[in-house]
């Protein structure tokens, strides 16, 4: 069995890597005394993934991990007992129990949902009234940064849906991207994009992943945590 865990990647938590968050949930399993599943070998490990990496910098409100536990765990033992040894930082918000048929996290992966705030200040002022123009856009090359290098890349494709509000302190960009083979897009990349274009410099900010989404069979984005199966 496998327990799909969606938890909270707070703010006191943005700037720690993701090999670091592997290795603290790691610890807070082992604190939990949960019954989670080791693989074989010689150094055994707790089986765990998660759905996407976090981009360093960035909050998460709704990630995903999976865990393989022992049969009879439920949903509800899984995340008190996560919790109890957790961070306020670091808590699951809510658990869900699938089979071993069930698709991996990595594999269902299709986009995701981010939140950009812009404090208020020039700049915001001049990116904010930029958007539409920008999100007008057919094309628009940036330089994306892989482990190959650094490659041109029309970023346009990758964003399907965006919108600006105001707020009483700046502003709050709402984006919907979606993956394809080639990768994602980070979203302090089409904020550095936007600024490009508009030419100012980048404001202060906090960027938020809202949700990771997966694609159903008719092609609807939706949360992952609310994927169908069975």
């Amino acid at each position: 069995m496998r327990m799909i865990a969606v938890f909270e990647k707070g703010e006191t938590l943005r700037y720690i890597g993701h090999l670091d968050l592997m290795r603290t949930v790691q610890r807070v399993l082992r604190r939990s005394l949960l019954p989670v599943k080791y693989s074989n070998g010689f150094n055994p490990h707790i089986r765990l993934s998660f759905a996407a990496p976090l981009s360093v910098g960035v909050v998460g409100r709704r990630e995903l991990m999976e865990v393989p536990v022992e049969d009879g765990v439920t949903e509800e033992q899984f995340v008190e007992a996560f919790n109890k040894v957790s961070p306020a930082c670091l808590q699951v918000v809510a658990a869900r129990a699938v089979g071993d048929d069930f698709p991996t996290l990595m594999s269902l992966v299709a986009g995701s949902r981010y939140t950009i705030r812009l404090w208020s200040s020039d700049d915001a002022d001049k990116a904010a009234q930029a958007f539409d123009a920008f999100m007008a856009l057919d094309t628009y090359v940036a330089v994306r940064r892989t482990k190959s290098g650094e490659n041109p890349c029309d970023i346009r494709p990758f964003v399907k849906d965006g919108s600006i509000a105001k707020t009483e302190d700046g502003y709050e960009i709402r984006l919907e991207t979606v993956t394809f083979d080639s990768g994602a897009l980070k979203p302090s990349l089409w904020l550095d994009s936007l600024c490009t274009f508009v030419g100012c410099n980048k404001p202060q900010h906090i960027i938020y992943r809202d949700a990771i989404l997966a694609k159903t069979n008719d092609g609807q984005l939706l949360p992952m945590e609310e994927y169908p199966h069975g």
